[in-house]
């Protein structure tokens, strides 16, 4: 019974957490606060997405199970992000054909396009960093390469906007990204030394029983 309810609750997580994300990013770019303006930064770097589709990838009990749940989490999100850019007017333009030139009106074709690539790219990356979960939950040196997924990703992308974006983005900015960089690189060693000892410590146990 108790498997059964952990699996129901999971399996409602994913569409929910996906729904949170979603809609955070957007919701928290109008925050004028620091710490709204952080968290919307955080939020809205595709490392979160990926954390996302890897945290239900270890939440699965299958393959199979960790790769739809990553699928559902992060094709829910893509929705819920552009539904909510809709509706702060993210997609409004101006109907230049009209005596005013001043309508405005929402590009759906904008939308769905948009919405249709990104839901596409989550078809394809979802599964396999759901996938990339579930084996990470192999703690030895086989498991490494997977576990060092987000944290890399992590490390790639912050350095990047470290490099081409801070200086045009402000102290906030260049704070929150340098905080999470240093964040994904702690993690990362902390996630090799773990293997290592992991690893050191099977071999120990299978040469007491031999």
């Amino acid at each position: 019974m108790i498997s059964w309810r952990s699996r129901v609750v999971t399996i409602i997580a994913a569409p929910t957490v996906g729904i949170l994300i979603g809609t955070l990013g957007p919701l928290l770019m109008t925050v004028s606060n620091p710490i709204g303006h952080a968290t919307h930064l955080a939020v809205s770097g595709g490392w979160s997405w990926a954390a996302l589709a890897f945290a239900f990838g270890i939440a699965g009990k299958s393959k199979v199970e960790s790769a739809v749940l990553a699928l559902v989490a992060l094709v829910v999100a893509v929705i819920s992000y552009y539904l909510t850019k809709v509706s702060q007017g993210g997609f409004t333009t101006l109907d230049l054909n009209s005596p005013s030139a001043a309508t405005p009106y929402v590009s759906w074709g904008d939308f769905v396009g948009k919405t249709f690539f990104w839901c596409v790219a989550a078809c394809i990356l979802g599964p396999v960093i759901g996938l990339a979960g579930h084996l990470a939950k192999n703690r030895s040196l086989r498991g490494l390469p997977f576990r060092l997924l987000v944290p890399l990703v992590t490390i790639a992308e912050m350095s990047e906007r470290l490099r081409t974006e801070a200086s045009l983005q402000g102290a906030v900015a260049y704070i929150t990204w340098s905080a999470i960089l240093v964040i994904a690189i702690v993690v990362a060693i902390a996630l090799v030394g773990d293997a290592i000892v992991t690893s050191r410590a099977k071999s120990s146990v299978r040469q007491v029983q031999e």
